[in-house]
C-alpha cells in the first residue's frame, strides 16, 4: 500500500492548528497549493464535494452556535452576512425558511487559527480541530429553528410579524412551516 505523504505545513502558521490546517487543507484538490494560498495571507477556496454547508443569516448562525455541544467547523462569511456549519455531504433536502444547504461549489475559507489582513472576510466562529468533526444536520437544523422560533415573537413585546429580509417574514405560519420542515428532515435522514 503506497503511503501518501502529509503537506508540509508552513512555519508562520501556529503549531496549535497544524491539524486543522492540513484536515481542512485535504478537502482541496491541491492541499499544498492550499497551504501555500494560506501561507501568502489569502483566502483558499475548498470545495463543497466531500462537505456540506448550512448556510443561515448571520443573526440566526450565530445564536444558534450557542445552542450547540459539541460543535464541528463553523464559518462566518462577514461579507456575505450568513454563517456556514460544515456537515457531511448529504442528499437530505432542507425545506426550511432562511436555511440553505450548499453542496455544490466551493467555500472561501481563512486557515484555521490566522486571520486574513483583509476586510469583511470570512473568519471562523469555531475552528475545524483536526480530528475530522462536522456538524451532525439535525442538531444544526434543530438549533437554528429554535433561534427561528426565537426571532418569531419580539422578546421586548411579543408582536409577531416582525419582518427581516434575510431571514424572511416572521410569523406564526411561518415558524409552523420551519418546525414541520425540520420533522420532515429528520424523519428522511
Amino acid at each position: 500500500m503506497k503511503r501518501t505523504r502529509q503537506p508540509e505545513v508552513p512555519s508562520a502558521i501556529p503549531p496549535a492548528n497544524v491539524a486543522g490546517l492540513r484536515w481542512l487543507a485535504g478537502f482541496h484538490r491541491d492541499a499544498v497549493a492550499c497551504l501555500d494560498t494560506w501561507h501568502s495571507g489569502d483566502l483558499a477556496e475548498i470545495p463543497l464535494k466531500h462537505l456540506a454547508a448550512v448556510q443561515v443569516s448571520a443573526t440566526l448562525g450565530i445564536r444558534a452556535v450557542q445552542r450547540l455541544d459539541p460543535i464541528g467547523p463553523v464559518l462566518h462569511s462577514v461579507g456575505r452576512g450568513t454563517v456556514e456549519f460544515l456537515v457531511a455531504p448529504t442528499t437530505m433536502l432542507v425545506d426550511q425558511p432562511g436555511v440553505r444547504l450548499l453542496r455544490d461549489g466551493a467555500l472561501l475559507c481563512p486557515p484555521p487559527g490566522r486571520a486574513v489582513e483583509q476586510r469583511r472576510v470570512p473568519v471562523w466562529v469555531v475552528e475545524p480541530d483536526g480530528i475530522g468533526r462536522l456538524m451532525d444536520i439535525q442538531m444544526v437544523l434543530g438549533a437554528v429553528a429554535a433561534e427561528y422560533a426565537h426571532f418569531a415573537t419580539d422578546p421586548q413585546d411579543g408582536s409577531v410579524g416582525v419582518t427581516d429580509a434575510t431571514v424572511g417574514p416572521r410569523s406564526a405560519s411561518a415558524v409552523a412551516s420551519f418546525f414541520a420542515a425540520a420533522r420532515r428532515a429528520a424523519d428522511s435522514a
